[in-house]
Order: C-alpha cells, then structure tokens, then sequence
C-alpha cells in the first residue's frame, strides 16, 4: 500500500474515532441541550417554565421536562424541548438526567428520595433564558389524598359543589369551585394522618373565602373516593347553599 493511501485510510480512521467520541460525550451529558441555532427560536425576555404550580411525584417517577413560555395569565406556548439544557436539580442526588431520541429531557426520581422533599429543577432555554420547575416527593400509601378531586355535587345546590379539590404531596391544597385557568378560590396547607384518617387545614389567602369553613375533621379514601366527616369548604358567595357530597376523582 503507497503511503499517501496509507495516511488517508489513518486519517479516516481518527475522524470516524473523533465523531464516535463526539457522539458518546453527547450521549454521556443529557444536561447538554441536543438542538441549537436557528432550530431554538428566540420568543425575547418571557417568563420561561416547566410547569406553573408544585407537582408531586414518588421516588422512581419520571418526568418530563417540556419547556414553555407565557406573557399572559393562562397562556401555555411550547418550545422545542431539545434546545433546553443545563439541566440542574436541587438536592443533586434526588434527580438523574435522560434524553430521548427526539432531544426530551426526562428527570427520573431517585428511588431513595425521601417523602416530604422538594426538588427543584433548573435549566437553560438557549442557554440564555432561566426556567424552573417544583417537585414534591411522596409516596401514595402514606398521602392517598395527593391528586386531583371532584364534588359529586348533582343533588347540591346549583353552583356549590367544589370542581377542583387538589392535594400536593408538599401538603397544599387549594378549592375552586368555577376553575378558569389558574384561578384558584382559596388555597391552604392541611395535614392528613392515614391512620387515624384525622385531617385538617390552614387558609393561607385566596380570591373568595368563604366565613363558614370547617376545617378539621377526617378524611378516607375508598379507591376513587373520597369522603369527609366534619370538614366543610365552605359555601361560595354564587350559591344559595353548601355542598357536603362526596368527592370523587
């Protein structure tokens, strides 16, 4: 074989070397953005996110990573996921880091992470622009209440059943009763003992509260039931009278 034949098939051979290399170190950092340039569009100075409001998951969940932005209340507009990057969770170790083929990043809960924790998740939109996300680990034997819930309300009053009961695992909640967007009535934090079934909540602030709230008694949850004793959200100011059905999910 002639020496120039012989340096190119070796130069060949440390580009296709290089390019393997490349291609594992990209493989190897699913916290790098996989899209740049012109495939990331520049929306200017928004408010960038995952999502709005704290989401719960258990340890071994996974999630996905979906970038938006928004310059209004209500207003969801997606983004490329490929082009988020410098992924970063807090604590570090209660979060891994994955991508799939199509560049969606996916934040897998470590299956140590402790119940109670929140985690937030950071990262980059073209590596310029902040978005975040909240995570609350828990686990559902421990906090069935987490999701959410509907009054069963149709022999209620009209316009008094609740029509969005929602539980975190970081132990908020918050009541509507005519959902529109993100509005939300009033919101709280509330304890829960699954033993005893003993439940009770604290009004932290809110759009409409209304002055005859019960709020301790106890809660039990039969499968995609749920029923209170005692507890009462309240009667809002648009119905004639208050609505203590069964919520369902």
């Amino acid at each position: 074989m002639q020496a120039n034949t012989v340096l190119a098939v070796l130069g060949l051979a440390i580009a296709s070397s290089a390019c393997a290399m490349a291609e594992t170190e990209n493989l190897a950092d699913p916290a790098t953005a996989s899209l740049t340039g012109e495939a990331c569009p520049d929306v200017g100075e928004r408010a960038y996110f995952f999502w709005m409001q704290p989401r719960s998951a258990e340890p071994g969940d996974e999630i996905s990573l979906s970038p938006y932005w928004t310059d209004m209340p209500g207003s969801y507009n997606d983004l490329p996921p490929g082009c988020v990057g410098d992924l970063e969770a807090f604590p570090e170790d209660a979060v891994t880091f994955d991508r799939q083929d199509d560049g969606l990043a996916i934040a897998s809960i470590s299956a140590d992470a402790e119940p109670g924790t929140r985690v937030r998740l950071e990262a980059t939109y073209r590596g310029a622009y902040a978005l975040s996300g909240i995570v609350d680990i828990y686990r559902e034997e421990e906090n069935p209440l987490v999701g959410l819930w509907r009054q069963a309300g149709d022999s209620c009053p009209p316009e008094s059943a609740v029509r969005e009961l929602v539980f975190t695992g970081g132990n908020e909640m918050s009541v509507t009763w005519t959902p529109f967007e993100v509005y939300k009535d009033y919101w709280a934090d509330y304890q829960y003992d699954p033993q005893t079934g003993a439940f009770s909540f604290e009004v932290e602030g809110g759009n409409q509260i209304p002055e005859d709230i019960v709020a301790a008694g106890t809660a039990q949850v039969d499968g995609d039931r749920l029923v209170f004793k005692d507890v009462f959200f309240g009667t809002p100011r648009q119905a004639e009278g208050g609505c203590r059905a069964t919520f369902v999910r």
